[in-house]
């Protein structure tokens, strides 16, 4: 696999950032990171497999427990969440969002002032975040993050899948393992124990009244140069604009400390990606359901539990369709 990036440390997520420890802030709620856990695990896993060694069937038996146990609609709307991180991160968004804060309200127009008045204008036109200086960053950065996860999910994929060509010259890739049911029913097993994914501690920068996540500050896999190495990607379908919106709505209103769990629930949602991932899971469950060994195994996985999961979150950038 090739090299990637590695995760810059807290220093150096303090240093990009250019903030002073007096300007650092605690979130009222951190449902937008606990949201996009699920999809961060996602990734955990695919670094995970990457890592591993095809030497033994076990390692098809790990990929296909890791890749069964992401639940559809956790893994769309964790995605979601943390595009509108990676959003809020960007820095002229932020001082998009710190312009509107300063407006007044005038009484005499009717019109509110500060948060109030940024949430009631985009109550009346859902695009209005999307057309403010910096937005265009915000969304770039979205489509990139995209683009360049999908490269990297896409890669491991393709890698499974040539594993299982060269898997049928190996005595274990053709040996026969166990039926497939007990294999799907411990997949599922597995799933149920796993339990929620663990929410990071963002380093959170505040500027006038106006907070960043400082992915970089994280550990793990929550870098956005998660998958850097490939194209920007950019909006073909008409649909994408709804969910960069909500992406976008859901990045002010972290940025601006009003969020809460309801709100997360409603806004971070794909309805395509999550059709189309459950749609993966099951074909992956079907394509299981018909292996005997592992490099059978290895070509499902490869096809349904990485490269189509790739296509269901890549369409909003252009990669792929669904």
């Amino acid at each position: 696999m090739r090299p990637h990036l590695a995760l810059a440390g807290l220093a150096a997520g303090l240093a990009a950032t250019t903030v002073s420890a007096e300007s650092l802030a605690q979130p009222k709620d951190n449902a937008l990171e606990r949201q996009a856990a699920s999809y961060i695990q996602f990734r955990e896993d695919v670094a995970a497999l990457e890592a591993m060694p095809f030497n033994n069937a076990e390692v098809t038996r790990e990929a296909h427990r890791r890749l069964a146990a992401h639940d559809s609609a956790a893994l769309s709307s964790g995605w979601v969440a943390y595009a509108a991180l990676v959003a809020a991160d960007q820095p002229g968004f932020a001082e998009a969002l710190e312009k509107e804060l300063d407006k007044k309200p005038n009484k005499r127009k009717g019109e509110l002032g500060g948060i109030d008045g940024l949430m009631s204008a985009v109550a009346q036109d859902p695009a209005y975040l999307r057309k403010l200086p910096g937005a265009d960053d915000a969304v770039k950065a979205v489509l990139a993050m995209t683009v360049q996860d999908g490269a990297r999910i896409t890669e491991l994929g393709e890698a499974y899948k040539t594993q299982a060509y060269a898997l049928q010259k190996t005595s274990w890739g053709k040996a026969k393992i166990s039926p497939s049911q007990t294999r799907l029913d411990e997949a599922a097993t597995y799933g149920r124990s796993r339990g929620a994914p663990a929410a990071p501690v963002l380093v959170r920068a505040e500027n006038n009244g106006v907070l960043a996540p400082a992915l970089a500050s994280a550990r793990g896999q929550w870098a956005a140069d998660w998958g850097a190495g490939a194209d920007e990607g950019k909006m073909t379908e008409k649909n994408a604009e709804v969910v960069i919106d909500r992406i976008l709505n859901l990045a002010a209103r972290y940025s601006t400390n009003s969020l809460n769990p309801k709100i997360v629930e409603v806004y971070a949602q794909n309805t395509k990606s999550e059709r189309c991932l459950s749609m993966a899971k099951l074909t992956l469950d079907q394509c299981i359901a018909a292996t005997r060994t592992p490099y059978e195994e290895a070509f499902c996985l490869g096809e349904h539990g990485l490269k189509d999961v790739a296509t269901c979150t890549g369409w909003v950038a252009g990669a792929g369709s669904s």
